[in-house]
């Protein structure tokens, strides 16, 4: 692992350095626009290599893998990055639609086009999106798009599914309501959908808030998108998360959560999990994010990591396998909760609160 690691830093280094050397002497000069867009030929390359064998740990081709691996990730960050920065009025505009503004003037970007669109009087998707905020902008163009969602508790439920989909933005969770579910939102451009289905047979409801489709808009560097939600501290919930990019901070201490599932991209999450059920289960998939989870020194705790790109800070937890990791006495635990983190080029914290 060591010499994995020692490669990959090691190569990023010398690379970058060489870049650098070659370009202050004039030697090279590299178009990054063209060359940036083509970063997912990494990804292939150490899939070949990958599939060729070279899985061992410790071997020069893991560690070639990794830093083929690293290498993609940045690329892609920058390519990205790039694109979305309005040098105009320096702004950035993060289209998740991958609708590519550059060269449109802003006519075009509201949506005027001259001429046949192509697809005999149906607007497409990106002209759809154009449309919509080309309309909040000419009905109050810089007041925020504000939400207030809630739906009643009912005395038969007993468990509950939330599911949170959010492009790019900040998320915050905590507090109980009387009410089965109360969110209030704040956007600009993009607003907020909501809806809410109940089971009375299997004594359950599912609660879904998702941001709609569209532009996301970071202007000052502030993203314009907020969701403050609370939920009944009464039924057994299982909650899914998907947050492409921004700021999560999740207080589930008051809650009883048997399944956690968190998809994220470019983020970082704050999460603090309770003591209130024997058994919780936390799934989480991150691509570069911070993810810090506060977990009640009354229940045991089992972490199993899958990704050799992690920086770990485990506090109270032992290593006792390859990527598994346990707080002492969890065996003979009454409370558990099992983590199972998948990640890229990620921070994971565990405190023990």
């Amino acid at each position: 692992m060591k010499t994995n690691r020692g490669l990959v830093w090691g190569g990023v280094l010398i690379i970058f350095g060489m870049i650098w050397l070659l370009r202050n002497l004039n030697l090279v000069n590299i178009n990054w626009d063209e060359v940036l867009p083509y970063w997912p030929v990494l990804l292939i390359i150490a899939g070949a290599l990958l599939l060729a064998g070279g899985r061992e740990r410790g071997s020069a081709v893991g560690g070639l893998v990794a830093l083929l691996i690293t290498l993609a990730v940045f690329g892609g960050i920058v390519n990205r990055t790039h694109r979305a920065f309005d040098n105009r009025n320096n702004n950035w505009n993060f289209g998740w639609d991958d609708y590519d503004n550059d060269n449109h003037n802003d006519d075009e970007d509201l949506g005027y086009h001259n001429g046949d669109n192509g697809h005999d009087g149906e607007k497409s998707d990106e002209e759809k999106d154009a449309d919509y905020e080309r309309e909040h902008r000419s009905s109050g163009s810089s007041r925020p798009i504000n939400g207030s969602y809630k739906y009643e508790m009912e005395d038969f439920i007993q468990k509950a599914n939330f599911n949170l989909e959010g492009g790019a933005g900040s998320f915050k969770l905590e507090g109980n309501t009387a009410k089965l579910f109360e969110a209030s939102t704040k956007s600009t451009i993009v607003g907020f959908l909501s809806n809410t289905s109940v089971n009375r047979l299997d004594k359950s409801a599912t609660v879904n808030l998702k941001m709609e489709e569209g532009n996301v808009k970071i202007k000052n560097g502030e993203i314009s998108n907020q969701a403050k939600i609370q939920l009944n501290d009464k039924p057994v919930w299982s909650i899914d998360l998907g947050i492409g990019a921004g700021k999560g901070d999740f207080d589930f201490s008051d809650y009883k959560v048997e399944k956690l599932k968190v998809s994220t991209g470019v983020a970082d999450m704050d999460i603090k999990m309770g003591d209130k059920l024997a058994s919780s289960q936390i799934d989480i998939e991150a691509g570069v994010a911070s993810v810090t989870i506060d977990i009640p020194r009354s229940v045991g705790c089992e972490l199993r990591i899958d990704g050799a790109l992690n920086a770990k800070n485990i506090d109270g937890l032992d290593k006792v396998g390859s990527g598994l990791y346990r707080s002492q006495g969890y065996e003979s635990a009454e409370k558990k909760i099992i983590i199972d983190f998948e990640g890229g080029l990620t921070s994971i914290n565990i405190n023990r609160y």
